[in-house]
């Protein structure tokens, strides 16, 4: 009897984002979670096996199937709830299956590649076989023999031995050579074991504890036992850990983790930045050795592969990393932890646009464990679901050892300048600078935009020196002497007279930490400064190298953008400024109080974390705002409930969903016709009796707030409603019916569910 196989096959194309159903030939060994290579639209394709069957749907009797070509791979199996993930992941998300199983199991980017291989040297071949030989196959023989193992890529092979593909044939004919697909990309090796559940299991509760250099305070002990009681119930639960800056966080984690390792689980810590990872990993390796892995995007290929063979075959049990170690394979998962919840950082900008926090739940949906969001600053939404009793809720209010909550000073900048003081620091500022400095403390200088200047503009004619590629103004940096853009990395030399007008009244506006770091020098000739920023942690060891320098004392003032609003811990820093609050409070966005309000709390849980008291300068345009003021005033709960209500009344996210489509083009008349032609199919969809009678919206088209980036123009289209099925529901079946219009040609579609910024 005749076996059926259904594969997914790997094509970003969503006219073929589907499963096709292939015959299984008897010789083949298939399992589901197997690679395999199929026959596509005359063209051979890999393929993903996600269930195989004796019978076929009626629908299907009587189809003329083609065959599974081969096994790509024998050893490397996609696990099932992983490919569970993954259709979960396409459909909420709005994204091609082939994106989705690429973020879930990484191991499957590659290509399939035609080899020719060896069979027999001339000297194994009888007088017959080699009557037709020629100088050019004997050519080719003997780079094949050359060649390691004896085989070689088919188009590597053709050009170095320069044979005709008559000969070629001629060579497969008589068996001397055969040609093969092979899979190239991740790796030549795979993955070398499959998922076996106790190989190597480590649960030696003495093993997890003996690295423990804390005691638990008794806020710290309620909460892991508020923790321990929700994975203890055996069903999926998400718990909400609102601890203020200081409390102690980590050592919570790291007694929870201890104590799913000892009943035998597995355990993720994610964090919203990369460059934590190892920072936050070390506390993490003195208490559990070995058992501990680093991963995120930022691993090559090859130590992806030995990563992920560890963690399938049981020997790495704690994974800390970013974002995308959400998917991390481990056997027995039952704790995902996210430090920082209300980061952006967790949310994907490429298509897929998953947010961790979502794929975490849907993992412990599949495993009946438990998500928990740690975080001084929760998101609205998170926060909003535990008053609402959707998730529980535990708190910290209390630093850990004598440390308290650094008092605020809120300084007026309009003052400053009445008062004559043109310099970037206020005058308080300046003063308790001087103080750290003869005292041998330490400050941190916090702006969150890197550079010298925001922009540089002609003071004649108004004309800014812009991005060619992306509709931004380029950013000045002394380093160089050049003009770089942030989004694409163009750069050009300043001009000495502008090139509209010719003027020679060039001028650089705004500030960044190039300057703020430059400025302060000036006041402090002697003083040694660093400056972490995009632009000095380029390569993979400056970002430790620098912090690592200012833990040391080696210099007295360490200048920032939000890299060092997270997770840093550094005894002696009893002074925090914050040059300019207004830079992310007047941002076109509905959630931009709110973040204003993260930062500047997250920027000021560094001071006084240890016995030396700590004190905050937050200087602003805005002083009377209240997300300044409530973050001046440690005042979570009264942001919350201001901030709550302002969204309710203006049906803001969490009481509405949106989903944003963004369309790229080239050029930009093909990209506003595409955004034209979709808002025509969302519109016909709104006849339809499902979507007619409800609250959805539809937003658009419109250039977008970028409308050019990366030499792509960009428009976008919206929808929004109270119901997050309805709305996904209703956008794919538009984005089907766009993508049978001659207008969808060439468009890619980035679509967000609930995006961060608007």
């Amino acid at each position: 009897m005749f076996r059926y196989a259904e594969v997914l096959v790997d094509v970003a194309n969503r006219r073929l984002d589907q499963s096709f159903h292939y015959l299984v030939p008897e010789y083949l060994n298939l399992k589901i979670g197997m690679r395999v290579l199929v026959s596509l639209q005359n063209r051979k394709v890999q393929g993903l096996v996600v269930n195989l069957t004796n019978e076929l749907r009626e629908e299907m009797e009587g189809v003329n199937l083609k065959h599974v070509i081969e096994i790509v791979d024998e050893d490397s199996l996609v696990p099932s709830d992983l490919i569970e993930l993954a259709h979960w992941l396409s459909q909420t998300t709005i994204c091609s299956i082939a994106q989705s199983l690429h973020t879930v199991w990484p191991l499957l980017k590659g290509k399939v590649e035609a080899w020719i291989v060896l069979l027999a040297s001339i000297e194994d071949s009888d007088v017959q076989t080699l009557q037709w030989l020629d100088s050019e196959a004997f050519r080719g023989l003997t780079v094949l023999n050359r060649a390691r193992k004896k085989a070689i890529s088919l188009k590597v092979f053709l050009k170095r031995a320069n044979i005709s593909v008559e000969t070629l044939d001629k060579l497969l004919r008589h068996g001397l050579a055969k040609k093969e697909m092979r899979f190239i990309g991740t790796a030549q090796s795979s993955i070398e074991q499959v998922i076996k559940p106790e190989q190597n299991k480590k649960a030696d509760s003495d093993k997890s504890q003996s690295g423990r250099t804390y005691e638990l305070t008794k806020e710290q002990a309620t909460a892991v036992k508020g923790v321990l009681a929700a994975l203890e119930e055996g069903s999926p639960q998400t718990v909400l850990l609102h601890g203020v800056t200081g409390s102690g966080k980590t050592e919570v984690y790291r007694e929870l983790i201890s104590q799913v390792l000892a009943q035998g689980g597995d355990a993720i810590l994610l964090v919203p930045e990369i460059s934590l990872t190892s920072q936050v990993a070390r506390s993490f390796e003195s208490q559990f050795g070995e058992q501990v892995i680093i991963l995120h995007s930022g691993l090559g290929q090859r130590e992806k592969m030995k990563a992920w063979s560890d963690i399938v075959s049981g020997l790495k049990r704690i994974v800390i990393g970013a974002r995308s170690a959400v998917f991390a394979p481990l056997p027995h998962l039952r704790l995902i932890i996210l430090d920082e919840e209300h980061d952006g950082a967790y949310k994907q900008d490429e298509n897929p646009k998953y947010h961790a926090r979502d794929v975490a739940r849907k993992r412990m949906d599949q495993r009946k464990g438990v998500v928990l969001l740690g975080s001084a600053t929760p998101s609205l939404e998170a926060y909003a679901a535990g008053q609402t009793g959707k998730i529980r809720m535990l708190s910290m209010t209390t630093r850990i050892g004598t440390s308290v909550l650094p008092p605020v000073e809120i300084v007026d900048m309009r003052d400053e300048l009445r008062q004559g003081n043109r310099s970037i620091f206020s005058l308080p500022l300046q003063q308790k600078l001087r103080e750290r400095v003869d005292r041998g403390e330490q400050t941190m200088l916090f702006l969150n935009r890197r550079g010298y200047s925001t922009f540089v503009v002609c003071r004649e004619c108004g004309y800014v020196v812009s991005c060619p590629n992306c509709d931004i103004a380029l950013t000045y940096h002394t380093q160089g002497q050049a003009m770089r853009c942030h989004y694409c990395d163009y750069k050009e030399l300043p001009p000495h007279t502008c090139p509209k007008c010719g003027s020679r009244y060039i001028r650089f506006f705004g500030q960044g930490t190039q300057r703020v770091e430059e400025e302060i020098q000036g006041l402090f000739p002697d003083v040694p400064i660093l400056r972490l920023d995009y632009d000095t942690t380029r390569s993979s060891e400056a970002h430790h190298t620098i912090l690592d320098s200012f833990r040391r004392q080696e210099a007295s003032i360490l200048v920032g953008t939000q890299m060092m609003a997270k997770g840093l811990d550094f005894p002696n820093v009893t002074l925090v400024g914050v040059i300019a609050a207004d830079q992310t409070l007047n941002m076109p966005d509905f959630r931009a109080r709110e973040r204003t309000f993260q930062l500047l709390t997250q920027v000021a849980g560094r001071a006084g974390r240890s016995s030396k008291p700590g004190e905050v300068v937050i200087q602003t345009y805005s002083p009377r705002d209240s997300a300044v003021v409530r973050a001046a005033n440690h005042d979570f709960q009264g942001f919350f409930w201001e901030e709550i209500n302002y969204r309710k009344e203006r049906k803001y996210p969490p009481f509405t969903h949106i989903i944003r489509v963004l369309l790229l083009h080239e050029k930009e008349d093909r990209v506003i016709k595409g955004a034209n032609a979709l808002g025509a199919c969302l519109q016909q969809g709104m006849q339809e009796p499902e979507f007619g009678n409800t609250d959805l919206d539809i937003l658009g088209p419109a250039p977008a707030v970028l409308s050019k980036l990366r030499n792509q123009w960009r428009w976008q289209i919206s929808v929004k409603g109270t119901r997050q099925d309805l709305l996904r529901s209703f956008l794919h079946q538009g984005v089907q019916r766009f993508f049978k219009s001659p207008s969808s040609n060439g468009i890619i579609l980035n679509i967000e569910v609930d995006p961060l910024s608007t």
